[in-house]
């Protein structure tokens, strides 16, 4: 880790010049001052300026960072975090990261900055995450809900995403559905959940068509285009199933737009259990991601390890999901038996 000393040093100025230069309350000659930028700049110095000056004393804040809040499922998430928040008299920092990891990394530095106690991160899906470095770097105490790496260490709290996958696999083919079509994104949460649909698939002896597998991002509009594509193939499976509410959303009203009856003709089961699910336009079968549970107990473990210094560690919680069963899916057993004689 680079200190300012390691910045004096460089710059073959005192410590005093440097904390100068940083914090712009005493004069600093043009000449020096530029060689203790150019050395700040070439080491990657980062001078932690509110912490700093805090010296480790607690604030009562906590920063939390999603990927968005026009998703109905992270700001039921984020309502779990508050509430144990708020009843601990912590004060919270939302910021969204877009699923930009350059992003999301300047607002941990900026976080850190301000002297959070600890961060919430819902966004972690990859092993070399800077954000992560930079964490453990400086001794933030942190805890990661809704997405973590597969060989993660640390704290976190998510759904069990690959059951998620197998439980919506498995009730479209218990309801006599042998063509199913799969709409995901590129989030650890989707990879997840396509492998349990076509490890279930396997299992019960199904082949997976080419076109069964389609790419979007966890946009309606995106998956409403996605389905069109698959439409216009003139090739439809008999059941749908979305790696989100949302995109299950997109893709019932592609089908709806061009005639298709849910779930007459066609059946669609999502994940996640948000909000809107049961308002739908078709009130959705989906699988239920226990979002609120996630942000309520990331947040209990974070705040637990900060009041008890130490003490929790390694706390890996998978949740268990379910399916809730609405008006999105059909049983076409009878349909099957039919065709068969």
């Amino acid at each position: 880790m680079v200190t300012i000393k390691d910045v004096a040093k460089k710059a073959k100025v005192s410590i005093a010049t440097v904390s100068a230069v940083i914090n712009s309350n005493k004069f600093v000659s043009d000449e020096l001052k530029e060689r203790v930028e150019i050395a700040i700049k070439e080491l990657e110095y980062r001078p932690n300026k509110i912490a700093r000056s805090l010296k480790k004393k607690e604030t009562y804040l906590i920063g939390v960072i999603v990927t968005e809040i026009t998703n109905p499922f992270y700001p039921l998430m984020f309502k779990g975090v508050e509430d144990v928040a708020l009843a601990n008299k912590y004060n919270l920092m939302l910021c969204t990261s877009g699923d930009n990891p350059q992003k999301e990394y300047e607002l941990v530095q900026s976080m850190v900055d301000h002297g959070v106690d600890g961060i919430v991160l819902a966004t972690i899906d990859k092993e070399n995450s800077k954000s992560i470095q930079l964490l453990e770097q400086e001794g933030v105490p942190h805890i990661l809900i809704n997405r973590a790496p597969q060989k993660y260490k640390g704290n976190l709290v998510r759904i069990n995403s690959y059951k998620v996958g197998e439980l919506a696999t498995e009730f479209l083919i218990n309801m006599g559905h042998e063509d199913i079509a799969f709409i995901g994104g590129d989030r650890l949460n989707s990879w997840e959940r396509e492998k349990g649909y076509k490890d279930t698939l396997t299992k019960h002896g199904i082949k997976l068509k080419n076109n069964r597998i389609i790419m979007s991002d966890y946009g309606i509009d995106s998956a409403y285009q996605g389905i069109q594509q698959l439409i216009e193939s003139d090739d439809l499976p008999t059941a749908i199933f979305a790696a989100s509410d949302i995109m299950a959303f997109g893709t019932i009203k592609a089908l709806l737009d061009k005639g298709y009856k849910i779930p007459q003709d066609i059946s669609v089961i999502g994940s996640d259990n948000i909000s809107f699910s049961e308002d739908f336009l078709i009130p959705l079968t989906t699988v239920d991601a226990q979002t609120y549970e996630i942000g309520k107990m990331g947040c209990e473990i974070l705040i637990a390890s900060l009041t008890n210094k130490d003490g929790i560690e390694n706390q890996k919680h998978l949740l268990e999901p379910k399916v809730i069963i609405r008006k999105s899916c059909q049983s076409i057993k009878n349909e099957r038996k039919g065709d068969s004689k």
